[in-house]
C-alpha cells in the first residue's frame, strides 16, 4: 500500500483531522492526494510558523501509549495568501521548466471552493519514509525559502526533493487534463506532483467546473 499525503479544508483547528475523535466524515474534507511526497504547490500553501506538533494516542499494540505529528495548519485566507506569495520564488527556482501561475489558480480555485476555514497537510505517512527528523528540518527549511530565499541551488534541491519532481524538463501545462492533452510519461507524473489529484470530489485541474 502506497504511502500518502492529503490536502484537507475544514473546520476543524487542528492537524490530521482524520485522526481526531468527532471528526464526521474526514474523507469529504479531503481535497486532493498524492503518493510518497508532497506536491509542490501544497508546500507554497505554508511557512515556517505554520508547522504544529500534536500528539496523539497510538494503536494498542504500540510500544508506546502516544506519539508527536507535525505537520502544517494555517486559515485558508493566510494559506491562499502565502501561495500567490511563493509564486515569484517558485517561478524564479524553476524558471527552466516555465511559470506555475496557472496551476497555482488552480489550487487556489479548489481550496476557496471548499468548505472550512483550515488549511492542512496531512504527511505523517511521507515523513516516516525517511528519519523523521531530518524530514521535517528539510521542510522548515523548504518553507523558509519561501520568506527568505538562500542559495537558490539548495533551495530548489529541497523542492525538488519534497515534491519528488522529475526535473530537466518543462511543467506541464495546467490544463493538461482539462483540455485532454497528450503527454509524456514524466509529464503526467510532474503534473500530479505540482497539484495532486483528486480524491472523492471533481478537483478544478481535473475537471472544468459545472
Amino acid at each position: 500500500m502506497a504511502n500518502r499525503s492529503y490536502l484537507f479544508v475544514s473546520d476543524h483547528d487542528g492537524i490530521c483531522p482524520a485522526w481526531v475523535e468527532g471528526v464526521e466524515e474526514p474523507e469529504q474534507l479531503v481535497l486532493a492526494e498524492d503518493v510518497y511526497c508532497v506536491p509542490l504547490l501544497w508546500l507554497a500553501l505554508f511557512r515556517p510558523a505554520d508547522l504544529r506538533t500534536t500528539t496523539f494516542p497510538a494503536d494498542e499494540d504500540d510500544d508506546v501509549a502516544e506519539f508527536p505529528v507535525t505537520a502544517p495548519l494555517a486559515t485558508k485566507e493566510r494559506a491562499l495568501a502565502q501561495l500567490d506569495a511563493a509564486l515569484p520564488t517558485l517561478n524564479r527556482l524553476f524558471a527552466a521548466e516555465g511559470p506555475l501561475d496557472e496551476h497555482a489558480a488552480l489550487l487556489r480555485d479548489g481550496i476557496a471552493g471548499m468548505p472550512g476555514g483550515f488549511v492542512t497537510v496531512d504527511l505523517y505517512e511521507i515523513a516516516v519514509l525517511r528519519d523523521e527528523d531530518a524530514y521535517h528540518r528539510t521542510l522548515r527549511a523548504a518553507l523558509a525559502s519561501f520568506e527568505e530565499p538562500g542559495d537558490a541551488a539548495a533551495d530548489r534541491e529541497r523542492l525538488v526533493d519534497l515534491a519528488q519532481l522529475r526535473p530537466g524538463r518543462p511543467f506541464p501545462p495546467a490544463r493538461l487534463l482539462l483540455d485532454e492533452r497528450d503527454a509524456a510519461d514524466d509529464d503526467w507524473w510532474n503534473f500530479v506532483r505540482l497539484l495532486g489529484a483528486g480524491f472523492v470530489r471533481p478537483v478544478p485541474w481535473e475537471k472544468a467546473a459545472g
